[in-house]
């Protein structure tokens, strides 16, 4: 099953039956093409750090941990934020990041033109990528762009599962 980061958003955490509190970002490593991780916070305390390691289940209601999280690292997880094609036309900005609910592995970026573009749900999806060494921070290259119906076929998730 497919979920993205922008879902995770808001989901309750679990560790031992207990509520650790809120997803309030979740982080894609697109090197390693896995979910780097999670900050948590529950109320008005500090962001607490769960990475992706420690993450068992991305469920569509809740988030299954098997450690506690932990302090926040010292450096802030760089996010992804724009994409551009291997010719070096820009392909858009990264919009959310498709993973697999049971591996946490990264299935695609979302790529859309900008937020107008997004509501009307003109967006495109880029199952390879890399990042850009040249380029500036938080940008992605990408060899082309697929529709949903494309990405799920090439995932083999046709019947929307």
């Amino acid at each position: 099953m497919l979920t993205s980061l922008n879902r995770l958003t808001g989901l309750p955490v679990v560790w031992r039956d207990r509520q650790m509190g809120y997803v309030e970002r979740a982080v894609a490593d697109v090197q390693g093409m896995r979910l780097h991780g999670l900050v948590v916070r529950k109320g008005i305390g500090a962001a607490r750090w769960s990475p992706g390691e420690s993450v068992l289940l991305a469920g569509q209601y809740s988030v299954v941990l098997d450690r506690r999280p932990v302090r926040m690292p010292e450096a802030e997880p760089q996010s992804i934020r724009r994409a551009v094609f291997t010719t070096g036309g820009c392909a858009g900005e990264v919009s959310d990041v498709l993973i697999r609910s049971d591996t946490l592995a990264v299935a695609a970026l979302e790529v859309s033109q900008g937020p107008v573009y997004r509501l009307m749900g003109r967006c495109a999806y880029a199952p390879v990528c890399r990042v850009n060494g040249d380029g500036e921070p938080g940008e992605v290259v990408v060899p082309q762009l697929l529709t949903w119906a494309q990405l799920l076929t090439q995932l083999g998730e046709e019947d929307g599962q």
